[in-house]
């Protein structure tokens, strides 16, 4: 292996060891409460198979996992899930892609918050969020989304389940 992927690999894998999350106590507290949300999907890049990575299949797989967890999905809530995945090619030493992609992905709740400074200007921000990221060959890429997109999915049921019991 050459000294350049080999780092490049190295740096990969030290990137997807570092997943971020916010989701302790007061970022569930703020979770309290809904009654509705909806869903937004972004995906920044376009892999070079992107035909199989769509918003349309990850929303839907977002709203069937949150519909039987009981959480109401409606497209006119102002609060909403936000997910957003990032595949970045790998680019080889002659800046060709090598056929990898890490991939980074972050689910945010996304609601409307006041200024504490000035009550009357509101803004949309994450007030919820957890993250991950992977690398992966090309062919894997949709079904390793798709999983990451339900693990997320199923971490914001967790901490909503956590404030707002049955």
């Amino acid at each position: 292996m050459r000294k350049s992927t080999s780092t490049l690999l190295l740096t990969l894998i030290a990137l997807a060891s570092s997943a971020v999350a916010s989701d302790d106590k007061s970022d569930r507290a703020s979770l309290r409460g809904l009654k509705s949300v909806c869903i937004v999907v972004e995906i920044t890049a376009t892999p070079q198979d992107g035909a199989s990575l769509t918003k349309q299949s990850l929303q839907a797989e977002i709203q069937a996992r949150l519909d039987s967890a009981g959480i109401t999905v409606d497209k006119d809530a102002t609060a909403c899930v936000y997910l957003n995945l990032r595949p970045l090619s790998a680019i080889g030493k002659n800046g060709k892609p090598i056929g990898l992609y890490a991939l980074e992905m972050s689910l945010q709740f996304l609601q409307m918050v006041a200024l504490a400074r000035d009550p009357s200007l509101k803004t949309y921000s994450p007030t919820w969020s957890v993250a991950n990221m992977a690398t992966v060959p090309l062919g894997d890429l949709r079904n390793t989304a798709s999983q990451i997109a339900d693990d997320l999915t199923d971490r914001f049921v967790e901490a909503y389940r956590s404030v707002n019991p049955k």
